[in-house]
Parts: C-alpha cells; sequence; structure tokens
C-alpha cells in the first residue's frame, strides 16, 4: 500500500485533496493507498472568501485536516509538521507539500532527499503558480540540497515570511485569484497521477504567471 503525507489543508492543498480522492475512487485505489493530513490551522472566515479554500460556513472554527479528513475518509492529524516530529514522515512513502512558509518547506525538500521520499511542492500566490518534484524523481539530474538552498532558502527575509494564496491587495479589492485551485488540479492530474502510474516527469522544476497587471 502506498502512504501519501499531505503536509497543509489550506489554499492549495484544500482542492488538492478533494481532487486525490476523485482520483482514488476513479481508478478505483481505495484499497491501496493510504492518505494521512496533516494541519493545525482552523478555518476562518477569509478561507470562505470567494470559496478561496474547500471549506464551508459550518467549517469554521474547526481543525482544516479534521474536517478534510472527515469529508474525502481520509486519516488526519491535526498538528504542524516540525523539525521535532517530522519522522512521522518516515512511514509514509509520497509527501506532498502545501505550506504557506519555507522554513516548513524547507524542512521537507531535506528529509524527502534523505529518506528517499517522493515530494511534490505545490505552490501559488496570485496568479503566479509553480510545482516542485523532489527526492524520489525520474530525471536524469538529481538536484541536491545544496541546489535546493541556493534557489530557494537563501534569503534570509524571505525566509521569515508567512506566505498566501491570495495577495493582500486582491483580497482588499475583492479581486481573488484561483492560481491555487489552477495548481492544485495540476499537480493532481498532471503531476501525481503520473506518478502514481510510474511515469517519467518532463520537468522537476516549472512555474508560470497566467496573468500580469501592466
Amino acid at each position: 500500500m502506498r502512504k501519501v503525507a499531505v503536509i497543509g489543508a489550506g489554499g492549495i492543498n484544500s482542492w488538492f485533496i478533494k481532487h486525490l480522492k476523485d482520483v482514488v475512487d476513479l481508478f478505483d485505489k481505495t484499497e491501496l493507498i493510504f492518505v494521512k493530513v496533516f494541519d493545525k490551522d482552523e478555518v476562518e472566515e477569509k478561507n470562505l472568501l470567494r470559496e478561496n479554500q474547500n471549506f464551508l460556513v459550518e467549517d469554521l472554527m474547526k481543525q482544516k485536516a479534521e474536517v478534510l479528513g472527515k469529508r474525502y475518509g481520509f486519516d488526519y492529524e491535526n498538528i504542524f509538521i516540525t523539525e521535532e516530529n517530522v519522522d512521522l514522515l518516515k512511514n509514509f512513502d509520497d509527501i506532498i507539500v502545501g505550506v504557506d512558509n519555507h522554513k516548513t518547506r524547507q524542512l521537507l525538500y531535506k528529509f524527502a532527499l534523505e529518506n528517499s521520499k517522493y515530494l511534490l511542492d505545490l505552490r501559488a500566490q496570485g496568479t503566479q503558480i509553480s510545482f516542485v518534484v523532489v527526492g524520489r524523481e525520474k530525471t536524469e539530474n538529481q538536484k541536491t540540497m545544496e541546489y535546493y538552498d541556493n534557489k530557494y532558502f537563501s534569503n534570509p527575509a524571505v525566509m521569515e515570511l508567512k506566505g498566501s494564496c491570495q495577495l493582500t491587495a486582491d483580497v482588499e479589492n475583492d479581486n481573488i485569484q484561483t492560481g491555487n485551485k489552477v495548481i492544485a488540479f495540476m499537480g493532481t492530474w498532471g503531476i501525481y497521477l503520473n506518478h502514481l502510474r510510474d511515469q517519467t516527469v518532463s520537468t522537476s522544476d516549472w512555474r508560470f504567471v497566467y496573468w500580469k497587471n501592466k
């Protein structure tokens, strides 16, 4: 049985979890895939703006991981993954990342490389979307942690920031973007499904801006 850890249950992964359930059901993989969702955040009103995240009014003030786990029949744990508990992931084969800070992302990249795990990192901010495949990927040039540190984690100021799928100005102007939904759908059906089929990825690092303000 393949074990999948979904880290974060917010803007991106709340939708990824929905699509993953569709994949599991469509291809009759219920008995072959075990999914566990990790997140400690609670559902807030801002998460419901224009259906930004995959939650309902009745979910307010409830734990995100628990809400989604129960809704889609997956296991869950209401915790953040940190240096103190990252070893909980040793029993998992695949790690799906949808988090809002680089420190956690860096921790998970390092863990995946050191433990030969497949990691799919899905990102979105405004109209910018991207994904990174780390670890047990089928590419000729497997990247090292030094490569990822230099590319993504070398700016101390950025490392201290907590990001969001929605830019502050877009929220204030009621211009909610859907990049998080786009990358969640693409990540599930375009990237992760092919990984489940043991197929080769064409690139392990991709970024796209689908609209740019002039």
